[in-house]
């Protein structure tokens, strides 16, 4: 990921490192998480870019350390914001300052057991891996386990309150939408997955729906200038 277009450069910025999960906050920044493809130099990094002024965009790095960044939300009030680390089976968590543009008290909200050794997915009991993510109106954090089957939601206190299965191995994002924001959109992958697991999920690569209780968080929407 290179930013020709910025005043401040990444410390990582190499042909390895491309962008991934992104989202917006509150007031129209465009925050966004990177991959790093080898998986193996920690390169990942999180980014806050804000458009909103007439001195062109200014990027400020928010996280790092990471192989996949993934998970990104922000709680009801907005002043939690989630963020995971899909390789390392982490969800981090952070105090955040909506008008000052900082992350604080940084901790750990969720953390998986690392994917066996030898495992194929026939093996039930791996969990699988935090992907994508989103926050209904009463706070609870809904995430993709990938290679799990499943969308796991999780009380703001990190309570495990619900698994809803999914057609595929690998769900990769959930979103509220639907006119009352209580449908459920599911994206799954496809690409790479074995020919055995595919006959087993034969509809992997399509994006479900489906009915919830609770209402999702709308979406905030990038403002630029």
């Amino acid at each position: 990921m290179r930013h020709n277009a910025c005043k401040n450069r990444c410390a990582n910025c190499n042909q390895s490192v491309r962008a991934n999960d992104g989202k917006c906050d509150a007031l129209g920044r465009f925050w966004v998480g990177t991959i790093d493809e080898p998986k193996a130099n920690l390169a990942a990094e999180l980014f806050a870019i804000d458009c909103r002024g007439s001195d062109g965009p200014l990027v400020k790095r928010q996280a790092g350390d990471a192989l996949t960044g993934n998970g990104l939300a922000w709680s009801v009030d907005g002043r939690t914001l989630y963020w995971a680390d899909t390789p390392n089976h982490v969800v981090h968590a952070w105090d955040y300052d909506l008008q000052d543009n900082t992350l604080t008290a940084h901790r750990h909200f969720l953390k998986f057991a690392p994917k066996p050794a030898g495992w194929t997915f026939e093996d039930t009991s791996y969990q699988g891996r935090p992907d994508g993510a989103a926050v209904d109106v009463l706070g609870n954090y809904y995430v993709a386990m990938f290679e799990g089957r499943r969308i796991c939601k999780f009380a703001p206190d990190g309570r495990l309150l619900a698994e809803i299965p999914t057609f595929a191995q690998c769900p990769t994002m959930p979103c509220f939408g639907g006119p009352d924001l209580k449908t459920l959109f599911v994206t799954t992958a496809r690409h790479g997955r074995s020919a055995a697991e595919l006959a087993v999920f034969p509809q992997s690569g399509a994006v479900f729906s489906l009915p919830v209780d609770v209402p999702g968080l709308p979406v905030n929407f990038f403002v630029d200038g």
